[in-house]
């Protein structure tokens, strides 16, 4: 199959034994695909060469990425290597006496198991740490990918410790993508240029940027770690879905998506000052019965309130559907930012799940001043819709008690 050098460094590494790699990679670098063929070339050549194993934060997750990957453009090369494909299991047997399975782990003790020659963790950043770490421990050479958009434990953990390797890679190393999403993805943000078309930049050293989100262009254009004292909310923490509470006074939080944008549906759980919180929906064209369908399907009754952004016709549609506990959320001058504040205050664990959520926390930014490209006390106003779906309940319910 046709492979870039990401397939040529991950493997040169595997085969001089290689710890830990590191891939941190921007927006269709090509990364997964390439480390998939390594993995099945490693897996085709040696004999008995032992399990690999390649997981992610859930099985939906790994079917839709990895899994998918690995049978659209992998498995079609190295056919003739397999022995034997076990469709239900997601196992696949090599002739050389290696297997390479595609496997989800629950939580830690699940972790616990097996031991395996290699380990490749797809999106590192939606992964639980102590489930890594048991994984980990287990393996012989483990490889990890990720966009950068916030600091997570592998910066802390694993870059930097010998043995390990980072490797980064961004949309100019796909010699397969086409020139039009290549372009978009350059375009994330413009800069000012010279004559000779190179990037004008302040005293300070920062790019004068035109238009766009510079932090977002170096995550997704340039596979750089994104600047952590931009991002709004850097210090919730990511928890394994199964220590969100079972039994609480719940609440639920809902922004409405309309046509283009998706509609999300937040559960909330607040304990003491932690606030719990699990992304239940974020899909576009949600019809109110389907609102109703995925709220009840979450512990949603009667006597649980749902906040939603101001809308009365949505109110009114939803309520007419059985929905009757349905609030607007406050509103008024500076709520956004007073919401904000509010949620500083608390300690907020989402579950590894919420995988939009995720996404949308290491995008959502204070503005920046143009002339200096310092933050402002803004919130750019996108990659907002799970946030605003937390703030509203968090603001209209628990702003008294704080």
């Amino acid at each position: 199959m046709e492979t870039s050098v990401i397939y040529d460094d991950n493997l040169d590494l595997l085969r001089k034994g290689a710890r830990w790699i590191v891939n941190q990679g921007g927006q269709y670098s090509g990364k997964t695909v390439n480390i998939l063929a390594a993995l099945a070339t490693l897996c085709s050549e040696e004999v008995g060469g032992g399990v690999t194993t390649v997981t992610s934060m859930s099985f939906p997750h790994l079917k839709g990425g990895a899994l998918r990957d690995f049978e659209m453009f992998v498995y079609p090369e190295f056919k003739s290597s397999i022995r034997k494909y076990n469709k239900t299991e997601h196992i696949f047997y090599f002739k050389s006496g290696s297997i390479l399975e595609f496997k989800v782990f629950e939580n830690e003790i699940k972790a616990r198991g097996q031991k395996r020659k290699r380990l490749f963790v797809n999106e590192g950043n939606s992964f639980n740490w102590m489930v890594f770490f048991q994984l980990d421990s287990r393996s012989d050479q483990t490889i990890i990918d990720y966009n950068p958009s916030i600091r997570f434990w592998c910066h802390e953990n694993i870059i930097g410790k010998d043995g390990s390797y980072l490797l980064i890679s961004d949309h100019r190393h796909n010699p397969f993508l086409n020139l039009s999403k290549h372009k978009e993805i350059e375009n994330i943000c413009t800069f000012a240029k010279d004559e000779r078309g190179n990037i004008m930049k302040h005293k300070s050293g920062e790019p004068i940027i035109l238009s766009g989100d510079y932090e977002l262009w170096k995550v997704y254009a340039r596979g750089v770690t994104g600047n952590i004292t931009g991002i709004i909310f850097p210090n919730w923490e990511m928890i394994d879905v199964n220590d969100f509470p079972e039994e609480s006074d719940f609440i639920f939080g809902i922004d409405y998506g309309y046509t283009n944008d998706p509609t999300a549906i937040v559960k909330i759980a607040k304990i003491g000052n932690t606030l719990f919180v699990k992304e239940i929906a974020y899909e576009t064209g949600l019809s109110p019965e389907q609102i109703k369908a995925i709220l009840r399907a979450n512990g949603f009754t009667a006597y649980t309130p749902l906040y939603s952004e101001h809308d009365p016709d949505m109110i009114k549609a939803l309520r007419k559907v059985g929905l009757q506990n349905v609030f607007p959320a406050r509103k008024g001058q500076g709520s956004v930012n007073a919401g904000i504040a509010l949620l500083k205050t608390m300690t907020v664990k989402y579950t590894n799940d919420s995988k939009n959520l995720h996404r949308e926390r290491g995008q959502y930014v204070w503005e920046k001043e143009k002339d200096t490209g310092r933050s402002t006390n803004i919130p750019v106003d996108k990659n907002n819709h799970a946030i605003d779906s937390i703030r509203y309940p968090v603001y209209t319910r628990y702003l008294k008690a704080a």
